[in-house]
């Protein structure tokens, strides 16, 4: 047995995942001091160091964080068995099935899924990440998920019944000797080196449309990356521009990244579900997802 806690495991898989502690922390609502507070613990309790902290760069796992990683995810997943037997036992809980993007899910909802659960401790949530707006629409259609929550371009055209939670300004950013050219016209910003997501995805095809849009014929792509925080590190040190969701720039990136002047278009987060009668426990997590998605 492994002289620690659950929640000190929690902390550690999610602080492995970002190797950024202020990340981990923004991410779960909870202060640094206190991710910092439980991996130290976790370390003293096993006599090693599980990430290795160098003075102005950001965390690695060390050999024996690895190790930990897949041990500890096996753990918790037993945890969650023995959990999920004990509910059964007492009052039984109504499951509903989200399915979102993943900026959606892990910024937006999943930190904010504590208070949901104290407020309605009869409904479980299946959160699961969903890569294309066609998949999620047809996990709907199909009724293997409930509710689905999409940034998109259009409003409406949906077989589904759909809602628009909020616009969401879309912008090019950049760090570094990049930043110089703020006020570059499409143009100039054709020929310069871009940052964008894995090619043939629909998240890369979604990039190219605004950019065409903008009047931007992208020629140059100096990176590709598939997780938003690895891109925003790349522009923050100037390897090429990336378009971000004015919701993906935290006030922690806001020394290092300049917004340019050229506006992309105008997404939108909707919510979409079938287009039947709800009962109360989805209606209850809609409300829930019309307050997470809409600041």
């Amino acid at each position: 047995m492994i002289p620690c806690t659950l929640r000190q495991l929690e902390i550690f898989i999610e602080a492995a995942e970002d190797c950024h502690f202020v990340r981990t922390a923004n991410r779960l609502g909870i202060s640094q001091a206190a991710v910092s507070t439980h991996i130290a613990a976790l370390e003293k309790h096993l006599g090693k160091r599980l990430f290795i902290r160098r003075r102005g760069t950001k965390p690695v796992l060390s050999s024996s964080g690895f190790a930990l990683l897949a041990e500890a995810k096996a753990l918790l997943a037993e945890a969650g068995k023995i959990r999920a037997l004990t509910a059964s036992q007492d009052k039984p809980c109504a499951s509903v099935r989200v399915g979102a993007g993943r900026h959606l899910l892990d910024d937006c909802i999943k930190r904010r899924l504590s208070t949901f659960y104290r407020a309605h401790r009869d409904v479980e949530l299946e959160c699961d990440y969903v890569d294309t707006l066609e998949r999620g629409l047809q996990l709907v259609k199909d009724g293997r998920q409930d509710l689905f929550a999409f940034t998109v371009r259009k409003r409406s055209g949906y077989r589904l019944h759909s809602e628009v939670l909020r616009p969401v300004g879309f912008g090019l950013y950049a760090g570094g000797e990049l930043s110089a050219a703020r006020h570059a016209s499409p143009t100039e910003l054709a020929e310069m080196p871009f940052i964008l997501p894995p090619e043939g995805s629909e998240a890369c095809n979604m990039v190219l449309g605004a950019l065409l849009e903008a009047g931007i014929a992208c020629r140059s792509v100096a990176a590709r990356a598939q997780f938003i925080a690895v891109a925003k590190d790349l522009a923050k040190q100037g390897v090429g521009i990336v378009a971000l969701y004015e919701t993906m720039v935290k006030p922690e990136d806001e020394a290092d990244l300049v917004r340019f002047d050229v506006e992309l278009p105008t997404m939108y987060r909707m919510l979409f579900r079938a287009p039947r009668r709800l009962d109360r426990r989805i209606e209850r997590v809609e409300d829930f997802l019309r307050e997470a998605l809409a600041a």
